[in-house]
């Protein structure tokens, strides 16, 4: 090795310095600092001890050659290439390592140096203080009693106190009896207590062996082996148990992650439900250039409360891209009875789990004859789960489904054909092939204050049935024209409103549709329902979805709408809209294909209003009203107060004169009216604790679908932050279910108990994380 002091002559090797103070303080004790959970920065500063983050004193010096050696200390003697003592205030830099020491010991023929009182070592990006080191140079090794280590990386923190650092080289440390945190200087509101640590910076992986976690001073949770990510990266092991309680007592997951290479992994979860027994989950991810995808599963073996045993769900989602034109997928979900999402799931989930999805696709797109060619090959099929009274209505499957759509611009004309061919299967319902094929032409006639954009095509239709239920094959057609015309214009004015500068738009819309009148009783209804009547479905040529109904049309839908919109940037801040549609001609296409007839030449009014009213209240609102009877059909009105993140009030009220309620155990709905309010917020109770709760009710019912309470706190130095919150919800006509929901975070280390965000963000409009709002 070579050193400074022995290519100079004896003045020169030990360059004397005064005035340079090395800061080092003893990690004389044990205390990361203050225990208290009600954490301030002020309260932080006051109770860290004052060997925190001890700073490291260079010499100033020009640097150094490779594995050279520079000491600079009040007073230095000894002989040269044996051993020097250098005495107040030393300062020895070597490479990137720096010692600062109130004496050091310096063994030139081995590099060793032994420090005391107090020392500070700065190595690989980490701080070691104490009250005593003998380390050497030339490998980065060494121990120290009672050592305090602060490490930083990529914005993850790192401190710990332990009796004995071992210091073994290259970014490798040993800790014994030690606590440790991720937490600022002086912040010990939790910390990991463990006989011992082993910290490999260069691999990111830390572990520890006897270890609590102790929260507040209080030891909640044990283990006899750990490992945990350093740096942040993915690494396999132990995650931190999910917890929860509810209708079905005490739910308990003990997760355990596999980093199995950089683009896949996966997690494997045994747990229990304490009413109805154990239970086994699981999840594997993927990523690839072209592909991805996420495979998960969950068994329970015997179910203790319900009839059912051998309780699973299945679910795979895979994406490909095989090259710039083709694309694909495959989804596929299973559960293995009619109460599984009952059972196990809230009421959301209920509601959009009725068919579970199995399908498999191909997406070709690509540029022919001058225009734009998308095409879609797929087959689809469910598994349609049973209401509580044990009816379902499965919908058809599609085996298969090739579609293909062409886009071709020319001049002022747009050409579009559309062409489909499907194959509909049904257990017990007619099958049959259907070929649809829509060629239009539309035309934009435009400029910078409005448009006219006529529009022709010819939807043809043709099926081919199977015989069922006593009927005979048979094919049948229909072949309808479509005409319509699209007007619009938008005029604009710069207005002042409560002092703030607006840019308003007044927009007037006409829309012509013509489809003549042909009944459609002689054709299966496949796939299609009724849309709802709203400002968007007044300007769509058909008021059916899919192909199997067209409506009749000779109508004008009129209608006007206002934006506000920021001067400076353009941003949507409000919108409001009314319009109607007149009839030319009285009569319709009934779902059931047969033609109804209406004494009426205009239809209902519908209105909208939605947007902020200034930069803390949004209002939304919906009107549906009939015209004939002279009575609203629904409307729903709702109001925000949002004057900043982590405060939100907001009022929602709802009312549907006839809508679907449930469904029956003969196949029918049961139709009722809709009459529901719902109240929701979050708000601080203090700097640092937040209080969330939901309300929502029907009137009619006189009881209340779902009920939610809870708190939130984050410390205010933002190392921890825990919720509770407790929930009440209607799963079924007759049925209900509770669960208590608990999260603490640590900071950089993990999440214990169960995450309520997604449920919280979807109960309560304007919802915010509170670990996101309360800054330290």
């Amino acid at each position: 090795m070579v050193r400074l002091f022995s290519l100079k002559p004896l003045a020169l090797a030990l360059s004397v310095g005064f005035g340079a103070t090395a800061a080092a303080q003893a990690a004389d004790d044990l205390s990361l600092g203050s225990t208290c959970l009600n954490c301030s920065p002020e309260k932080l500063q006051k109770h860290a001890p004052s060997h925190a983050d001890p700073a490291i004193k260079r010499s100033g010096e020009a640097p150094l050659p490779t594995d050279y050696t520079r000491i600079t200390a009040d007073k230095v003697e000894g002989k040269t290439n044996i051993k020097v003592r250098a005495e107040g205030d030393v300062i020895i830099e070597r490479n990137d390592q720096v010692l600062n020491a109130q004496w050091v010991d310096y063994d030139q023929t081995n590099e060793t140096v032994t420090a005391g009182d107090r020392f500070v070592l700065y190595q690989n990006g980490s701080t070691v203080s104490g009250s005593n080191l003998q380390y050497n140079l030339s490998d980065g090794t060494g121990v120290s009693r009672n050592a305090r280590l602060e490490a930083e990386h990529d914005g993850r923190r790192l401190q710990s106190v332990s009796e004995q650092a071992e210091i073994q080289g290259n970014g490798r440390y040993k800790l014994t009896n030690t606590r440790f945190n991720t937490c600022s200087p002086g912040d010990a509101s939790w910390f990991i207590k463990a006989q011992s640590i082993e910290a490999d910076q260069s691999s990111g992986i830390g572990v520890a062996k006897n270890a609590s976690l102790v929260f507040g001073g209080v030891p909640i949770l044990y283990t006899p082996w750990v490992d945990f990510p350093l740096n942040g990266n993915r690494k396999s092991g132990l995650l931190v148990p999910n917890l929860s309680i509810g209708s079905d007592g005490l739910e308990l997951d003990l997760p355990y992650y596999m980093n199995l290479a950089p683009n896949y992994d996966a997690t494997i979860a045994p747990g229990f439900i304490a009413r109805r027994g154990a239970r086994l989950g699981g999840q594997f991810r993927y990523l690839n250039e072209r592909f991805a995808g996420t495979a998960e599963g969950t068994w329970m073996p015997d179910d203790k409360k319900s009839v059912h045993n051998n309780r699973y769900q299945v679910k795979l989602d895979h994406r490909h891209r095989f090259n710039d034109q083709l694309r694909g997928g495959v989804e596929y979900h299973q559960v293995s009875d009619n109460d599984y999402y009952r059972d196990f799931y809230g009421r959301e989930d209920i509601a959009r789990n009725v068919n579970l999805n199995r399908q498999i696709w191909l997406n070709y797109d690509r540029e022919l004859w001058g225009g734009r060619l998308n095409s879609y090959l797929g087959a689809q099929k469910y598994q349609t789960l049973a209401n509580s009274d044990g009816y379902k209505d499965e919908p058809y499957s599609i085996m298969p489904r090739l579609s293909t759509h062409w886009e071709h611009n020319t001049g002022n004309a747009q050409i579009n054909v559309f062409g489909q061919f499907t194959r509909f299967d049904h257990d017990t319902k007619q099958s049959g092939n259907r070929v649809v094929l829509y060629p239009a032409v539309k035309w934009d006639f435009h400029n910078s204050w409005g448009y006219i954009r006529p529009k022709i095509g010819v939807h043809s239709t043709y099926y081919d049935l199977d015989s069922a239920g006593g009927r005979s094959a048979r094919t049948v057609s229909r072949t309808l024209p479509i005409i319509n015309i699209d007007s619009g214009m938008t005029m604009e004015r710069n207005i002042s409103l409560w002092s703030d500068r607006y840019l308003q738009t007044l927009e007037p819309r006409l829309f012509y549709n013509y489809i003549p009148s042909k009944s459609q009783n002689d054709l299966p209804n496949f796939d299609t329902s009724e849309n709802s009547f709203t400002y968007a479905q007044l300007f769509r040529e058909n008021l059916y979805s899919g192909n199997d109904r067209i409506n009749s049309a000779n109508s004008i839908s009129a209608a006007v709408q206002s934006r506000l919109l920021n001067p400076d940037n353009g941003a949507e801040l409000f919108r409001a809209g009314i319009g109607q549609k007149f009839y030319l001609k009285n009569d319709n296409v009934q779902p059931d294909g047969s033609i109804g007839r209406y004494t009426r030449n205009r239809s209902d009014i519908v209105a909208f209003a939605n947007g902020n009213v200034s930069d803390s209240v949004r209002i939304d609102l919906d009107v549906h009203y009939n015209q004939n009877e002279k009575r609203a059909e629904s409307y729903s009105a709702g109001i925000r107060y949002n004057p900043a993140p982590g405060k939100t009030l907001s009022a929602r009220y709802k009312y549907g004169r006839n809508e679907k309620i449930y469904l029956q155990s003969n196949g029918e709905y049961h139709y009722d009216k809709l009459n529901q309010i719902d109240l929701a917020a979050q708000w601080p109770v203090s700097p640092n604790l937040y209080a969330i709760a939901r309300y929502n009710y029907e009137i009619k019912a006189k009881k209340p679908l779902e009920m939610l309470a809870g708190l939130e706190y984050k410390s205010g130095c933002g190392c921890w932050s825990a919720s509770i919150v407790g929930q009440r919800y209607v799963t079924g006509l007759h049925s209900k279910k509770n669960a208590v929901f608990f999260n603490l975070q640590l900071k950089d280390l993990s999440n214990i108990g169960s995450n309520p965000f997604e449920k919280l963000r979807l109960a309560i409009p304007g919802y915010s994380k509170t670990n996101e709002v309360v800054k330290p």
